[in-house]
């Protein structure tokens, strides 16, 4: 089973490419919101908001990656083929 995900449409074959990404974002992310912050304290709603929905995307992707990891090897197949 091949599973898609983010902007790119990039397949997924499982949770390291995630795993990698969410790395590079939890470098970066952070930094952009606290210069967000300093920039404009007023915006600390809409700045938790999207804290809020950066790491909900994250889990979705964690999740995405397993099942893609999980699904990829003929062992999957003939289990489900069992059922």
């Amino acid at each position: 089973m091949e599973v898609r995900m983010g902007k790119k449409d990039a397949t997924l074959k499982g949770i390291d490419p995630v795993l990698t990404e969410i790395q590079k974002r939890l470098q970066t992310d952070p930094r952009e919101w606290l210069h967000s912050l300093r920039e404009d304290p007023g915006s600390f709603v809409d700045l938790e908001k999207n804290v809020h929905q950066a790491f909900q995307q994250m889990a979705d992707q964690v999740v995405a990656g397993l099942l893609a990891q999980a699904t990829a090897g003929d062992d999957f197949a003939q289990a489900a083929k069992k059922k």
